[in-house]
């Protein structure tokens, strides 16, 4: 069951970078996303996710709280290392609503995932995002094109 948000001033968006400890194989990003999206759907976070040669971009979306506290759990995850928070701001909607957690592989051998959104194809037009969107997107552009 879904956390009831009550008050619109209580979501939040947070975008952060980190790097694998070692590159990840097809299957333990499966496994990564299947546990991620089940979570997520308890703790009413949405979001997206991408992942190129070791390094993640991700943006949460949900409760303040419940953003924080999964931060705070990714930044202890052995997995990862060089978590950075790039933005964590209050938001009156999601982006991402409809995604309990998208998923692209950006990797030169990307693979075909259930879930998958094409947030970053050459098609969108960044003229239909709104403000707030624009800066996400031109990070996640950036993110696709200056790897760490």
């Amino acid at each position: 069951m879904s956390a009831v948000i009550t008050s619109v001033e209580q979501l939040v968006a947070a975008v952060y970078v980190s790097s694998a400890i070692k590159p990840m194989q097809q299957d333990e990003i499966l496994d990564l996303l299947r546990f991620a999206r089940v979570n997520n759907e308890k703790l009413d976070i949405t979001g997206m996710l991408l992942y190129r040669d070791g390094n993640f971009l991700q943006v949460l979306e949900g409760p303040s709280a419940a953003v924080d506290a999964l931060i705070q759990k990714i930044k202890r995850d052995p997995r990862h290392k060089d978590v950075i928070l790039m933005s964590r701001k209050r938001i009156e909607e999601r982006q991402f609503g409809d995604w309990r957690m998208a998923f692209r592989n950006m990797s030169k051998e990307s693979m075909v995932e259930a879930g998958y959104s094409p947030f970053l194809e050459p098609s969108n037009d960044d003229d239909e995002l709104g403000e707030e969107s624009q800066l996400v997107f031109r990070l996640l552009r950036r993110f696709k094109e200056d790897m760490r």
